[in-house]
Parts: structure tokens; sequence; C-alpha cells
């Protein structure tokens, strides 16, 4: 899908596939992160992002495609060479109690990380969680504790601390603030923006909403049924969306002031998304778009353009 060549940043994925029974999840998707920058990744349930997010953080191995890291290939990797891979690559989940083992101590999931690779004596491990857990405005006490005696929103700093413990340069973050209420959600995103200028963590923040990706990302994939329609700059995606589902997308999102929000046009897409075991020929989105012709039946459309690419027969050429 795309003529971009391998870049030369942090991390760069091209042509990932992957597929789950007869459901293409992922089909033909680049994907650039360099240094200090967020990307976020946005759509549907069921467009394929926490796939892709998967996917560039081995925690799955695509079916074709390839992950690079640095410029070195790192999609077929397995035992040491993995292991050595995750101490610059780490994740945060959506659910935050279901990535914390109840059984063990808030002390023992932020220092496991430092005890599998082998880092420092165990005083120095305790010393290295303490300081962990102020790092994310946490009291060391509470590494004495048990995930279920926290809030979602400690559990998700707990969970936080241990993907940090290993000073990774990339963090995948899936849905991090899902779970939790609108102020803790606040505290959670300024948290990780505040560790990402402390560091130069280069961060892949996968989200369903998109008020959140506009607001804390430098640049923005838009995907749909496994494949990307829409990525560019956050800022210029934003004032002037190409993509007819982008559009939509942004139609949903409020904004705070009355009189704006009163006269804008919600753009309403008829329709469900397609069975992805079995997408319609051409362009994937045609049946739920207002733009529709009928040469988006037979033609389906490649990711093309400049810094903001747009997968669209509208933009066919420009």
């Amino acid at each position: 899908m795309s003529t971009t060549p391998m870049d030369t940043g942090l991390l760069s994925a091209r042509e990932l596939r992957k597929s789950f029974a007869k459901v293409r999840a992922v089909d033909g998707v680049d994907l650039d992160l360099r240094s200090g920058e967020t990307v976020g990744v946005v759509g549907e349930s069921g467009s394929g992002k926490t796939t892709v997010g998967r996917l560039v953080s081995r925690l799955a191995a695509p079916d074709s495609g390839r992950v690079e890291l640095d410029g070195r290939d790192i999609t077929r990797l397995r035992g040491r060479g993995l292991k050595r891979v995750r101490r610059d690559l780490q994740v945060v989940f959506q659910d935050p109690y279901g990535s914390l083992d109840p059984s063990r101590t808030v002390g023992h999931a932020v220092g496991e990380p430092l005890a599998v690779h082998g880092v420092g004596t165990r005083g120095e491990r305790a010393d290295r969680v303490a300081g962990l857990l102020e790092r994310v405005a946490l009291d060391p006490v509470l590494a004495q504790r048990y995930p279920g005696e926290l809030s979602g929103g400690q559990r998700q700093r707990v969970a936080i601390a241990r993907a940090m413990a290993l000073e990774p340069r990339v963090l995948v973050a899936d849905e991090p603030t899902s779970a939790l209420d609108l102020s803790t959600r606040s505290e959670i995103l300024n948290l990780l923006l505040a560790l990402q200028d402390e560091n130069g963590l280069a961060t892949l923040l996968i989200s369903h909403d998109f008020a959140t990706v506009r607001h804390l990302t430098h640049r923005i994939v838009v995907m749909y049924l496994g494949r990307v329609v829409e990525e560019g700059d956050a800022a210029e995606l934003v004032a002037e969306p190409l993509h007819p589902y982008t559009r939509a997308l942004l139609s949903a999102v409020p904004v705070p002031d009355p009189v704006r929000q009163r006269g804008r046009e919600r753009i309403v897409l008829r329709g469900e998304q397609p069975d992805p075991a079995n997408p319609p020929s051409g362009c994937r989105f045609r049946g739920r778009c207002p733009d529709a012709m009928p040469r988006c039946a037979e033609t389906d459309p490649v990711l093309a353009g400049g810094s903001h690419r747009v997968a669209c027969l509208l933009h066919e050429g420009k």
C-alpha cells in the first residue's frame, strides 16, 4: 500500500499483515515513530489499531511485513534477542487491574522487569522501585500493597511505573485511560507527557477517542477495517481532514464553545462496518461514505501524498 521507503526513525513498520481465522485484522499497515514523538492511532472498534500495537511491540508476530528498531529488523526475534529488545520497548495496557497479578504486591510488579533482566541487587531494586513509584506520583509505601487495594488510577500509575522500570525508549500505550474516570484520565495523560519530556520517550498512543489523540500527539494515523486511511501532522490533519471517515470522526468531537458547537455539522455515518471476514470490493469505506462514487466499488485506493497522506479517490493525483 505504501510508496514510502523505510524510515530512519526509532521504530518503523512496513506492510504489516495479521489475520485471525478468516479475518484480516491488519492489512498492509506502515508506521513510523521517532524519539520524543507521540503518534496517535485512532479508529473505531474493529479497525485493527490494537493489533497494530501488539505487532510493533512484538507481543504478536505478523503474518508478513517487518518491524525495525534503530534500523534493525526485530520481526522474527526470539529468546535472548527478543529479551534484549524488551528493555527498549514496553507496553501499558487498557485494563490496569487485568495487567497486574492480584496475588503479588505492587513492589513485586514494578520490580519484576528489573529482576528478569538482572538489574542491580535485591536492595538496589527495592530502592529503584521506590523511586519509580515516586516518579509516577505514588507513595513508596504502596509497594507493600496489593493491586486490589488500589484505585483504578493508582493501578494504572503502577502499570506505567513497571513499564518505565527499564528506561525504555518506546512506549506503546493501548487505550491507557479508557477504564478511568475523567479527572483521573487527565492525570494519567499528563503523566505520560511529563515522562516523555524527561527522557525523550517515543510513544504510540492507541485510542478510539479522537479528542484525546488530537491534543496529545504530534502525528495521527487513522485506521479503518485493518488499513490506514489517513495520516499526517496532528494539527494539519485536524484542521483539514481529507478522508470522509476522518471528517466523520472529528465531527463527533465536541468543542468547548457553545456557539461554535451549535453551528457545527455532525456527519452521521450510515450503516455498520462491513464484515471484516468479507470486506467489500474497492474502497472498504464506500458503503458508509457520504461521498461515494461508482468508481469506489471498482478501485481500491492506496495511501498516497506527502507529509499528509490519504487513501481516497477524491484526492487521487493531488
